[in-house]
């Protein structure tokens, strides 16, 4: 009766972990550049199974086997639409890779292409203010005096002056991570990277000036995932009220006798 009860409270856990994960994707999908998580969840054999004879379940619950655990939550990197916006400094990666930049101290990767230019004329992002790195990890700097800024597939920049002239001002830094599993979510779509990175390959990622890449969250089936956390959170909840009603009446029933 007891490990029924330990065994529900795990499936109720998990659940409740799941939910977490799921509000947090609907929270976030009109976020730019949002890349959903998904909850990941271990199954554990049968201790008989495991022992190959059935015997007695041994005394201190965290030794039990059976049943159902957190494992972790991943990210889904999958590349999201792109939105057209006409915005001379939002920018989207067609393509794997994110891009570089530099705030609080170090530096993040991001696939949030919402740039604009601070008082300095360095090219930041909109959220944060943080410094959007180009190659080399220098900073770019747009002339005070340029009237409009074209950046090309590659993700070259040139200002283009008043009487026309264009003059390079650098190239957004785009970079793919040895693996994805090295790269841990921040906070404003940043992603702190443990391992290596290189620069994307030549003509692997496109870069769309105008455009930004919407969420990678899809609302309905987020809200049908919930729907199913819910009711299996509230069935293991329901098995817990009737195991513990249950061990009640037998409670009551011995001492009776």
């Amino acid at each position: 009766m007891l490990y029924g009860l330990y065994l529900s409270a795990q499936g109720a856990d998990v659940q409740s972990r799941r939910l977490d994960v799921v509000a947090n994707n609907i929270a976030n999908a009109q976020t730019d550049g949002f890349k959903r998580d998904l909850a990941i969840f271990q199954a554990h054999e049968p201790r008989d199974v495991i022992d190959g004879r059935v015997g007695d379940l041994p005394g201190h619950p965290q030794a039990h086997t059976g049943g159902t655990t957190f494992a972790s939550v991943v990210t889904d990197f999958s590349q999201g639409a792109l939105i057209p916006t006409g915005g001379a400094y939002d920018v989207a990666l067609a393509g794997p890779g994110f891009f570089r930049v530099a705030g609080k101290g170090e530096q993040f990767l991001t696939r949030t292409g919402k740039f604009t230019v601070d008082r300095r004329g360095e090219l930041v992002t909109q959220s944060t203010g943080s410094a959007v790195l180009g190659q080399g990890g220098r900073r770019i700097r747009i002339p005070v005096d340029a009237t409009r800024v074209d950046i090309d597939d590659a993700g070259n920049m040139r200002a283009i002056a008043p009487d026309g002239s264009g003059t390079a001002v650098g190239r957004l830094d785009v970079v793919i991570p040895e693996s994805s599993a090295k790269l841990e979510k921040v906070a404003d779509g940043y992603y702190r990277n443990s391992g290596r990175q290189r620069s994307v390959p030549a003509g692997t990622t496109e870069v769309k000036q105008g455009y930004v890449e919407g969420s990678g969250v899809r609302p309905v089936l987020e809200m049908l995932d919930m729907i199913e956390a819910s009711r299996g959170f509230e069935t293991n909840v329901n098995m817990i009220r009737t195991q513990d009603e249950a061990l009640g009446n037998l409670l009551q029933a011995a001492t009776r006798r």
